[in-house]
């Protein structure tokens, strides 16, 4: 009883209870007290970090599907990184959403425009459009950072014989590795750059070959890693580095004669099926349906109809040089 008056204190009635009738008996009315100001503080912090807790949840369940995108792209991090965009994987992915979400937007409304002018139907087409544009243009955002390093790869498979030629006459003529490097590290585009990292590593103070391990792990270039693999090789071990590198080049050199040969017959086979699928029945198919509209009623040739040809026509030649552009080698692109 006395630990009940004190809890009363300092708290004010505010009502009473209904009076309640059992068997004969009847149930006197009490107070209702309102809650003193610690329980309302104390109620008031749970309502807060209730809400807390329910808008971390929110902003976790946006997060979801970037993080997934960004869990399943290993290499988003570092490519990242390489390319020299200062985001983390899932803020990347995020921001990629918004921005195809805005050009699905614009696809949705142009393409709706475009056909309520030319064909004045199928406005049905233009969220299916929207959606298209959202996912490709989500795809091609995401896979940037990747594709960027790739052609950064690619560029230095361009000219890394080149340079790796000239640095073996260097080196045959008395210069050492690194004055050799120096030559090369200019005048050969992306390769040079390569080489101008290991030298401004050895400048600072690194071992040559720590410096030749380093650039070379980093690099996406195949023919460049296997170079810098067996110039470091040699120079750990005191062996020939000029017969270990030129070794390396001989081997480059065919690869790619033979890869060259590959592609010249896929592109036979690429050429084949576009005189027949992008020349022959699309002109041949127009010239028949033309000629038999005029005496046999079986479809009218409209405008509508002619829009959609050529917008099929267009849609094959992106496909078939999107076919030929892919299939051509790296070091040729």
């Amino acid at each position: 009883m006395f630990g009940n008056k004190k809890q009363d204190i300092g708290r004010r009635i505010v009502g009473f209870t209904k009076p309640k009738k059992f068997l004969f008996f009847t149930i006197k009315p009490k107070p209702i007290y309102s809650t003193s100001s610690t329980e309302a503080n104390t109620a008031a912090a749970v309502q807060q970090n209730d809400a807390v807790q329910n808008t971390t949840v929110q902003a976790s369940a946006k997060r979801t599907y970037a993080s997934k995108v960004a869990g399943s792209k290993k290499d988003l991090g570092p490519a990242l990184v390489e390319i020299g965009i200062k985001m983390k994987p899932e803020e990347y992915v995020a921001q990629s959403q918004t921005r195809a979400l805005i050009f699905a937007v614009i696809g949705g409304v142009v393409s709706g425009i475009l056909f309520y002018i030319a064909l004045q139907k199928l406005l049905i087409l233009a969220p299916l459009i929207a959606i298209v544009v959202y996912m490709m243009s989500f795809n091609a955002l995401v896979a940037y950072p990747m594709n960027k390093v790739r052609s950064i790869g690619n560029d230095v498979e361009k000219d890394i014989l080149y340079a790796a030629r000239d640095m073996i006459v260097s080196m045959r003529s008395g210069i050492p590795l690194f004055n050799a490097m120096a030559t090369v590290s200019v005048g050969y585009g992306a390769a040079s750059r390569e080489f101008e990292k290991i030298i401004d590593r050895v400048q600072l103070g690194m071992p040559m070959e720590q410096a030749i391990d380093e650039v070379s792990a980093k690099s996406k270039s195949k023919t460049f890693k296997k170079l810098m693999l067996q110039a470091s090789t040699s120079i750990k071990v005191g062996s020939d580095v000029i017969g270990a590198i030129q070794e390396v080049i001989s081997e480059a050199s065919q690869e790619r004669v033979i890869e060259l040969r590959r592609y010249g017959q896929r592109l036979n086979a690429v050429a084949m099926f576009y005189m027949l699928f992008g020349v022959i029945f699309p002109s041949m198919g127009l010239a028949v349906a033309s000629i038999m509209s005029t005496f046999i009623s079986i479809f009218p040739i409209s405008n509508q109809t002619l829009i959609l040809a050529v917008v099929g026509l267009a849609f094959l030649q992106f496909v078939f040089l999107k076919m030929v552009s892919s299939s051509r080698p790296s070091f040729a692109t």
